[in-house]
């Protein structure tokens, strides 16, 4: 599940926040949206205001909470008082620009969609993207900030921050850190052309990056780097060094036995250029794109106009409800770019669904989740085809994988219902099932 990309997964350290935030509550107090709301588990407390957005507050609660018990023995944090984390979700980015500080061309540049500031983990609501984004993993994310944070709150470089934050936002579910097909995509990409971030590059804010490509490239070598000083000495320990240390710098060379000079030279020249790519992971990485639009309009930029006329004529195909003829002018715009947006593949899936080729269609579903794991339309389709060959327990998986992403889609919250209806014990922890069989 994790997209990092992703999955991706952003966040404004609590420096660039120069004064004290107001409270979500106090924002809201006037909200034409409603009263705020508010929720409870052990150890977290949910603030929202729009009403819809209560859709993931349980489901989110429930995650947090089994993160919690897998992180808390690693980070070893004891908060005083019994403080409750404070989670708030933002009902869209204009209030999320007024409560965090942080300019709203500063989000549509980087694609950030939390923050961690004030020891407050701040989310944006799924629903300001067309396509969602994993917010369940980027609210853990958002939880390794808080917890470096209670370790050493001021000595932590924002690469350390984000390279952690990544090697834990998997759980409770996924205990290895890998990147997506398309964060190897884009590492690939700029390693061949010599475009890689240097170390002193990764010092800055990352949400200052020039565009959400260099933004995203700048978590995924973070990554790549805590993971391998993770080998050196362990990536918590390295940051409790540098709670004892006077320097980021004397932790680091204790860590690894180098100075920072040198590893700053040695960056990239070895320790990224020695990163092994996974042989035929790697695809194109699509940024987060917070225009409201259909992903197919801004996606269709990257191909030539011969595949984008072959993908505008498919689409009017299909909305008439000729479908055997919308697959073949998609596999028509498929066949003539080396960029597949994920969106053409999944109307391909579609249109070969509903024109009687169930098979073909949930090869092309299998290899679009292989190549983008956390495409909920996708995963909402595989659910549609799980409950087609009445197969209950794999349909709940794949639409529940979709509900991570995206849980405001068309159709998702009726399926899951009547599913929840006819088995009860099904519920928001992941199946052992694989949905993808």
């Amino acid at each position: 599940m994790i997209r990092v990309v992703l999955l991706v997964l952003f966040l404004v350290p609590s420096f660039l926040n120069a004064g004290s935030l107001p409270a979500f509550s106090d924002h809201f107090k006037t909200s034409t949206l409603g009263k705020v709301q508010s929720r409870e588990s052990a150890h977290f407390r949910v603030e929202w205001v729009h009403p819809r957005d209560e859709t993931f507050v349980n489901a989110l609660l429930e995650y947090l909470e089994a993160a919690h018990q897998d992180l808390d023995p690693l980070f070893r944090v004891v908060t005083s008082g019994g403080r409750k984390v404070p989670v708030e979700i933002y009902p869209d980015l204009k209030s999320f620009s007024e409560v965090s500080g942080l300019s709203l061309a500063r989000f549509k540049a980087s694609g950030t969609i939390a923050l961690t500031l004030e020891q407050r983990l701040m989310l944006l609501s799924p629903r300001n993207l067309y396509s969602g984004y994993t917010w369940a993993t980027t609210a853990v994310h958002e939880l390794i900030h808080y917890l470096i944070n209670s370790i050493s709150p001021s000595r932590v470089p924002i690469w350390l921050h984000e390279g952690t934050a990544q090697v834990y936002q998997g759980y409770p579910y996924q205990k290895t850190a890998s990147l997506q097909p398309s964060q190897w995509g884009l590492f690939k990409k700029y390693r061949a052309k010599s475009g890689l971030l240097s170390l002193e590059t990764l010092k800055e804010p990352f949400p200052y990056r020039k565009d959400p490509e260099e933004t995203e490239l700048a978590y995924v070598q973070a990554l790549l780097f805590v993971k391998w000083l993770d080998q050196q000495c362990g990536a918590v320990s390295l940051i409790r060094l540098t709670r004892e240390l006077p320097s980021i710098e004397q932790a680091l060379e204790r860590c690894t036995g180098m100075t920072y000079s040198e590893l700053s030279k040695k960056f990239i020249p070895q320790i990224m250029a020695q990163v092994e790519i996974p042989a035929g992971s790697d695809v194109a990485y699509f940024a987060r794109d917070f225009s409201g639009n259909d992903p197919r309009d801004a996606e269709s930029k990257r191909a030539d106009q011969d595949s984008q006329n072959f993908a505008q004529l498919s689409s009017r195909l299909f909305d008439q409800g000729r479908y055997r003829a919308s697959a073949v002018e998609m596999q028509q715009a498929l066949q003539k770019t080396p960029v597949t947006p994920p969106s053409w593949r999944r109307q391909l899936a579609m249109a070969l669904e509903k024109s009687g080729q169930p098979k073909e269609s949930g090869t092309i579903l299998s290899d679009l989740l292989k190549d983008y794991p956390d495409d909920a339309g996708a995963w909402f389709l595989k659910g549609r085809q799980a409950l087609l060959r009445a197969d209950m327990k794999l349909a709940w998986d794949a639409f529940l994988r979709a509900f991570y992403v995206n849980p405001f889609m068309e159709g998702l919250d009726q399926e899951m219902g009547a599913l929840k209806q006819q088995h009860p014990h099904f519920g928001y922890s992941f199946l052992k099932a694989d949905p993808q069989k």
